[in-house]
């Protein structure tokens, strides 16, 4: 059985720096907290901020499953 090819992921669904900023402003997120929801460096959260280093766009599903469900931010 042959597989069905999967989606190619859209580099338009990355969250662009800004708008991980107003997610964390918008939910009283801080950087520290941030990288503890994520699993990285708080350097590594302030690299997104900047735009040095870019969001996946795993994380950004995330991002916005956690702004349509923000209960969510509270299992972290």
């Amino acid at each position: 059985m042959k597989m069905p090819k999967p989606q190619r992921i859209i580099k338009r669904e990355c969250l662009k720096p800004k708008e991980l900023q107003d997610f964390m402003n918008f939910h009283g997120i801080s950087r520290r907290e941030l990288s503890e929801i994520f699993g990285v460096t708080t350097p590594a959260v302030s690299l997104w901020l900047t735009g040095q280093r870019e969001f996946s766009v795993t994380n950004s599903r995330l991002v916005r499953l956690f702004d349509k469900y923000p209960k969510l931010l509270k299992e972290f």
